[in-house]
């Protein structure tokens, strides 16, 4: 009995040293934590240069492209409806990458959720351009030009109310759905797209140099009539501080950030909001921006 009871003893820590030595299997569930796991410790490892690199490659290339694609997208009826189509789908794909990557806190869901609310402001930008959302149509008139004041600046964004409303949508949209998510990087670049495009709005009603005459389709030329004075208002000066303090929060704010999606985030407003400053600056500056010229003449401009 002793013998058979040592040997037991035996067998039983054979058994434990194996347990010890041998480690389990891991479950699938234990094969991706560890899998996002490492990601995020390479993810630290980056430096905020090769971030910043990968942002401004990602960022200025969809800027580039999605401007000149509406732009080319105005050269017939048969475009502007295929524009439509096209940007429509990219819209419902925004969405799902909202929702998708509103959970998901690694920088390529960072930059996923960013694409997203990019989507979401292209479809708003090609419907207006190819003249499918703007404003009442009785507003789609040329009027007499005037000095800037409230009444003509009402009137202004009544001529635009569908477009200015759609543009709301899209923001509450993206609100709602990344609200009180730990990824809110679509909703953000929505935000920073938004307020850089309405600053350079009222610039241009108040007056610039620059305003860019010759850019709106035919069904847009309307617009132009309430273009300022071809002068730079202390608006424009004011715009580009704002947007130019808000750039340089960001960019502090991505330098310290410890979190790789947050600093991916960051990063990728920050480049944003670069361009917007130099959007703004451009307004000010009587120089001609040759940077779209192949969509220009698909278009036939």
């Amino acid at each position: 009995m002793r013998g058979r009871a040592m040997s037991d003893a035996t067998a039983a820590g054979r058994e434990s040293l194996d347990a010890v030595v041998t480690p389990a299997r891991p479950s699938l569930l234990d094969r991706v934590l560890l899998r996002a796991s490492t990601q995020q410790v390479i993810a630290v490892r980056e430096t905020p240069l090769r971030v910043l690199l990968r942002s401004v490659t990602f960022v200025v290339l969809y800027w580039w492209f999605a401007t000149g694609a509406i732009f080319a997208l105005e050269r017939s009826p048969t475009t502007r409806g295929a524009g439509l189509m096209l940007a429509i789908a990219l819209g419902v794909m925004g969405v799902v990458l909202l929702v998708r990557a509103r959970n998901d806190a690694s920088p390529l869901g960072a930059r996923r959720s960013f694409l997203g609310g990019a989507f979401l402001w292209s479809l708003v930008q090609v419907a207006f351009y190819g003249g499918w959302l703007v404003g009442p149509q009785g507003f789609a008139v040329h009027v007499p030009v005037q000095p800037p004041s409230l009444a003509f600046a009402t009137q202004a964004v009544i001529s635009m109310l569908w477009y200015q409303l759609a543009m709301l949508f899209t923001l509450w949209l993206a609100f709602s759905i990344t609200w009180d998510r730990i990824n809110r990087t679509g909703w953000w670049a929505l935000a920073v797209f938004y307020t850089t495009h309405q600053l350079a709005c009222i610039s241009i009603f108040l007056g610039v140099e620059n305003p860019g005459r010759g850019f709106f389709p035919t069904d847009l030329v309307f617009l132009e009539s309430y273009f300022g004075p071809a002068r730079n208002s202390l608006f424009l000066i004011f715009s580009v501080a704002a947007l130019l303090v808000l750039t340089l929060t960001l960019t502090i704010k991505a330098l310290r950030a410890t979190m790789p999606m947050r600093r991916q985030a960051l990063t990728l407003l920050t480049v944003l909001g670069t361009l917007g400053v130099l959007e703004l600056l451009v307004l000010g500056l009587a120089v001609q921006l040759n940077l779209w010229d192949t969509f220009l003449e698909f278009r036939g401009y």
